[in-house]
């Protein structure tokens, strides 16, 4: 049987893991068609390299 501090450690391990790993993926680079039609980049495909010297913050929204 498993003791608490054996479960504490898998689920520890188990966080850092899962953590790490989406660390990981969620750093990749991609472009997609800018659609605002007031911006100065309408049309072009940018992502996040587009943006190099610059903090960027990424969230996907919807509008209802």
């Amino acid at each position: 049987m498993l003791s608490t501090y054996n479960v504490s450690r898998i689920y520890i391990y188990s966080f850092i893991l899962v953590y790490s790993w989406s660390n990981l993926i969620g750093q990749n680079d991609f472009s997609l068609q800018d659609i605002n039609p007031n911006s100065d980049t309408y049309g072009e495909l940018i992502g996040p390299s587009y943006f190099s010297n610059d903090v960027i913050v990424l969230g996907f929204f919807h509008e209802y």
